[in-house]
């Protein structure tokens, strides 16, 4: 049984240590949030997390997992655990089902009863969440978060850190851009454009952030994760 760290200690840290306990698949030996709130989750243990902390656990060969809802937050610190020599664990519930010729990256959860389909690409620290549907050939870019009971189809093109709120549905072929978020129970017929807010069904856009202009590179999701140690 693997050991894992959980950072974080809210709700979807719950959710994490629950998922990665099903199927006796890892251990979670303990959850750490920089200002702790509560002394335990489930019965692990949760302590103030330091950089000593993380480098300690780098060099046992622990691995983590950053159980931290908000897209950009948990961008950050996954970056930040990464540049201390952390590896990430990746967690599927033993109620979810993921094809065996999708992709998931690491640090990705798959909730209970969620499906992910036939040559689904899934990047690196993704939230798919309880009872949602990921179709075949679709694609979901880095920190994005599908919220319980989305479902997408086919061919779907998920931008970096999108959020797609609860029984959100998108129909063939469409694009949602990076850092979008879309409210609940919104149907998308139709492209999200990059940094915005749509609601409705069919979802309609009310607001386009503005964001500096500079150059990215999409996420290297088709190529093999770093290897634990």
């Amino acid at each position: 049984m693997d050991q894992i760290v959980v950072i974080g200690g809210g709700g979807h840290a719950k959710m994490v240590i629950e998922a990665a306990r099903s199927g006796n698949q890892a251990r979670v030996v303990c959850c750490l949030d920089v200002r702790p709130s509560v002394p335990e989750l489930l019965g692990v243990p949760v302590v103030e997390e330091t950089p000593e902390q993380i480098r300690a656990y780098c060099r046992e060969g622990v691995h983590f997992f950053v159980g931290i809802g908000e897209n950009r937050l948990r961008q950050r610190v996954m970056q930040r655990i990464a540049d201390l020599g952390g590896y990430f664990a990746t967690i599927v519930a033993e109620s979810a089902y993921v094809s065996p010729s999708a992709i998931l990256g690491e640090g990705t959860v798959v909730m209970p009863k969620a499906v992910v389909g036939a040559m689904a690409r899934v990047g690196s620290g993704v939230i798919l969440n309880t009872a949602c549907s990921v179709d075949h050939d679709t694609r979901i870019d880095d920190y994005a978060h599908i919220a319980p009971g989305c479902h997408l189809a086919g061919k779907v093109d998920v931008g970096e850190g999108a959020l797609l709120g609860i029984g959100t549905c998108v129909i063939p072929g469409i694009r949602i851009g990076a850092w979008a978020t879309l409210g609940a129970n919104s149907t998308v017929i139709r492209e999200i454009p990059d940094h915005s807010t749509s609601v409705g069904s069919p979802a309609r856009c009310i607001r386009v952030d503005k964001v500096p202009t500079m150059p990215s590179e999409r996420s290297p999701i088709d190529k093999k994760p770093r290897q634990g140690r």
